[in-house]
């Protein structure tokens, strides 16, 4: 556990509080952005840290990545979505299949893929938010 007053403890704890700044000032379409941010942060930090020899299962970035996805996947309206409404579906079940296998195999290349299908989502998202 890392001391109050060590850097990375504060640099967290900024981070933190401009995200909730941002939350609270966000549209809804800002709001998915956000989660897109921190999909791809959360994918970030599980690569780093697989690659550094921690197991992806049990990892509280690979969790973190698996409740931002369901989020976004609950988030989704059906009612005035379209047909975009099933496409994000699929995709939301694609990526947590993809995640879990990840976990399993305990390969990033799973979660390279993934980051990249995120991020191209994620730029769309961005754009609608501005």
């Amino acid at each position: 556990m890392l001391a109050r007053t060590h850097p990375a403890f504060a640099n967290q704890h900024y981070r933190d509080m401009e995200l909730q700044s941002r939350v609270a000032s966000a549209s809804p379409h800002g709001l998915v952005s956000l989660l897109y941010e921190e999909l791809l942060h959360a994918l970030d930090l599980l690569t780093a840290t697989a690659k550094r020899g921690t197991a992806i299962s049990g990892n509280p970035h690979h969790t973190k990545a698996l409740s931002i996805i369901i989020a976004l996947e609950t988030s989704i309206d059906f009612a005035n979505g379209g047909d975009l409404a099933g496409v994000l579906q699929r995709i939301y079940r694609s990526a947590v299949y993809k995640l879990n296998a990840a976990a399993q195999t305990n390969d990033v290349a799973h979660i390279a893929e993934l980051r990249e299908a995120v991020s191209e989502i994620a730029y769309a998202w961005a754009a609608l938010a501005n």
